[in-house]
């Protein structure tokens, strides 16, 4: 799915909690720590590309830090390590879970399929791409019935 519709999903579903912005960090992160460094040295060398790249010219780093933060495993390794020395759930970082869980039904085979048994033997979901026209119509149809609701339930709670 695409870096705004992480942010507003997660964002709408962590609504109610203090953290909200925290999680919606959380919710990108994934897609920034793989994509962005390699975005932002291709802007500055002047040979950024806007839309699918060619597989072959993404730096095999890509790969890894999209296998890393694409996986439910290591999240929960780093959810549980982060529990171990703060004895404390920190709610805001299944924002980045709740990324992954997103990702699986909403990526094809053929393109950055969703890694989220890595490092354990794959196998993967060939889902609806979400760049396509009629899912990127609906998904944000949702989300704006969604956020309809949610400043409609908040109105109507402020005034009570």
């Amino acid at each position: 799915m695409d870096i705004l519709a992480h942010f507003l999903w997660t964002f709408a579903i962590f609504f109610k909690r203090k953290e909200r912005w925290m999680a919606s960090l959380f919710g990108i992160l994934p897609d920034l720590i793989s994509f962005g460094p390699h975005f932002i040295l291709s802007f500055i060398a002047g040979n950024a590309i806007f839309g699918r790249p060619e597989v072959s010219s993404i730096p095999g780093l890509v790969f890894l830090l999209y296998n890393l933060t694409h996986s439910l495993v290591i999240f929960a390794l780093i959810v549980l390590v982060v529990y171990l020395l703060t004895k404390k759930i920190h709610w805001f970082m299944f924002g980045w879970g709740l990324h992954v869980l997103i990702d699986i039904p909403t990526h094809t085979t053929d393109f950055f399929p969703t890694p989220f048994l890595y490092p354990f033997p794959q196998f993967y979901v060939n889902g609806i791409q979400w760049s396509n026209p009629n899912f990127m119509i609906i998904n944000y149809g949702l989300l704006a019935v969604v956020y309809a609701w949610l400043i409609y339930w908040n109105l109507k709670n402020k005034k009570k």
